[in-house]
């Protein structure tokens, strides 16, 4: 932070001196306007043309001698940092130009406008001063809550796992964009300014958007345990009847979003720690039938040798929603 003295300017104004840099690196020369907008906090200025453009930011990442799982990793941390251009280079890009295409396109606003042997370059095409985060928080809620509902029938092994698996694709995407709107907002006041937010809405909105995408990833995970186990009726009913509390918690939950009712979402906080030991107990009352148990040679005593049947990832999971449906309450119960 940099303090300026304020200096008296005749009967009815007030000066500051605005520092070099800022001048230089927005091409400002003596006569030009700059522009000043009250804010909650202060003053906040800024040049006075109106055009808030800028030139495309823009990162390459070479991706010689790097996994798939590193280029994808880099090539998100790229958008998510709000580079506007990023550019893909190697020696030889067609082994792997059809999953790095792939990748670019799961990108929101994303499209590649040039392509050749060595290269791959895609440009943001979207304003994400546009896109209100709510909106983005709308989207992520109705297809999540639509993966719930699917995932109901799979406990009936009637229901298609694919299908709800696929769509965790989509609030992938929704996810990613609207961290990189809140890094954006969070760097540029302006843009805070435009979506008419603030910092601890942006707080509250990241914590909303992550618990919902880590709520959708459970679904997915739940569905296809429940396709790869072999639990009797039994144990699939009492599986369902905790999942439908759990769908109605998160249901319930994201009412007391959208209505700031903070009393529901105090209510919610109990009822999650309850459900929570109810998948305990579960667990515990489960005979784990489907754990496959080996020989230790070197010590001849019995051992697990996979200890995560389907059982476990489906309790395991269930209780991580829950989780995240308490996440999700603490943020609504600490909102402005």
């Amino acid at each position: 932070m940099e303090f300026r003295k304020l200096v008296g300017f005749g009967k009815g104004s007030f000066i500051i001196s605005l520092p070099k840099q800022w001048v230089d690196k927005h091409k400002l020369k003596k006569g030009d306007l700059i522009a000043v907008e009250e804010s909650n906090d202060g003053l906040l200025l800024g040049t006075g043309n109106g055009d808030e453009r800028k030139e495309d930011s823009m990162i390459t990442i070479d991706v010689d001698n790097k996994d798939m799982d590193q280029i994808k990793t880099e090539i998100i941390s790229a958008y998510i940092n709000n580079y506007n251009v990023i550019g893909i280079t190697s020696k030889n890009l067609n082994d792997r130009a059809k999953h790095i295409k792939a990748i670019l396109n799961d990108l929101s606003g994303f499209e590649i406008i040039n392509q050749s042997n060595t290269k791959i370059i895609a440009k943001d095409l979207i304003n994400i001063k546009e896109i209100p985060i709510e909106l983005l928080i709308r989207r992520m809620d109705n297809i999540t809550r639509a993966m719930i509902i699917d995932a109901m029938e799979c406990f009936d092994r009637c229901g298609d796992p694919e299908s709800i698996i696929h769509r965790d694709d989509d609030i992938n995407r929704l996810h990613f964009l609207a961290f990189r709107i809140v890094r954006s907002a969070l760097k540029n006041v302006r843009v805070a300014k435009v979506l008419q937010t603030s910092p601890l809405r942006l707080y509250t909105e990241n914590i909303i958007t992550t618990n919902i995408e880590r709520i959708a990833d459970n679904v997915k995970r739940i569905c296809r345990a429940l396709s790869d186990s072999k639990l009797d009726e039994k144990w699939m009913k009492e599986l369902k009847s905790i999942f439908r509390k759990t769908k109605e918690g998160y249901i319930d939950v994201m009412k007391s979003y959208y209505t700031k009712n903070k009393d529901l979402a105090l209510t919610l906080e109990q009822k999650n720690k309850d459900l929570i030991e109810e998948c305990i107990k579960l667990f515990e009352n489960h005979e784990h039938k489907d754990i496959s148990y080996g020989k230790n040679k070197a010590k001849g005593k019995c051992q697990f040798r996979h200890a995560c049947n389907s059982t476990t990832q489906i309790i395991e999971n269930m209780k991580e929603m829950i989780s995240n449906i308490m996440y999700l309450a603490r943020a609504v119960i600490s909102s402005d």
